[in-house]
């Protein structure tokens, strides 16, 4: 049913945004299923990891070089949409930045799938002509920010 897939969904992404706060990532890591995948595409940094502890290794690696790094740093949810039973569509917008350089927003949309144990899947889907001019952006105001994963 996709009310529990928008709730173990919004569970994860609570739990993402306290983990950049904290650095305890253990609640992350309890909302994915053991066997879960996580791909990221239309970016230079796509990427496609499999397993709980490989994705939350990858969240820590992007995170920790590119997140971290900011001044300004948002996450919003625009909209989720019922794909299936067990997947939903989430329409984010994300944005970063720095005092001395400014910010860049960007649509990101996320594709997540559940099941009994959690979530089976993310898919993280970067449209690149909507997305081309925050990478250039960032390639001339954040050098030494690094999103990817691996």
């Amino acid at each position: 049913m996709s009310a529990s897939a928008i709730g173990k969904f919004m569970d994860y992404f609570r739990h993402f945004e306290d983990a950049l706060l904290t650095d305890e990532w253990s609640a992350v890591s309890e909302c994915l299923a053991e066997d879960a995948r996580y791909r990221v595409e239309g970016v230079p940094f796509a990427c496609d990891i499999r397993g709980r502890d490989a994705i939350v290794k990858a969240l820590k690696k992007s995170t920790s070089a590119f997140d971290a790094t900011m001044d300004y740093r948002m996450l919003e949810i625009q909209s989720i949409f019922r794909l299936a039973p067990n997947r939903i569509r989430v329409d984010l917008l994300s944005g970063y930045g720095r005092e001395a350089t400014g910010s860049v927003t960007a649509p990101v949309t996320i594709e997540v799938l559940t099941g009994e144990n959690g979530i089976i899947e993310l898919r993280d889907i970067y449209d690149p002509e909507l997305t081309a001019p925050a990478l250039t952006w960032m390639a001339m105001n954040l050098s030494d920010a690094d999103p990817s994963y691996v």
